[in-house]
């Protein structure tokens, strides 16, 4: 079984997502990395999400483009929620794409 399938099985028998975003993130966050996997060939790549000078957050993909990411929400929907504290959500757009999310480092 890839590592894609795996975060898949988790994701849906085990609350995977969930945990992810209650337990890894940190209160009040001034950046959030998420660590995906491609799903066809275990690619590893990683989504950023950091505070500007307003407080918001911006999302970089590192060198990549994110339409590459196939991910069925706008860019702005990601960025939007991630202010609004909603990272269970961002996992779930970002799942919903070629990527799914293995592992979250915040500070």
């Amino acid at each position: 079984m890839s590592i894609n399938q795996e975060i898949k099985r988790l994701n849906r028998e085990e609350q995977y997502e969930s945990f992810l975003a209650n337990e890894c993130i940190v209160e009040n966050p001034r950046e959030i990395i998420f660590h995906t996997v491609a799903s066809m060939c275990d690619n590893k790549h990683m989504f950023k999400f950091k505070k500007n000078a307003e407080g918001d957050f911006n999302l970089t993909c590192n060198g990549f483009a994110y339409s590459n990411f196939g991910i069925k929400n706008n860019k702005y929907e990601l960025e939007w929620a991630a202010d609004e504290g909603n990272f269970f959500n961002v996992i779930q757009m970002i799942n919903s794409g070629y990527q799914v999310v293995e592992e979250i480092a915040s500070r």
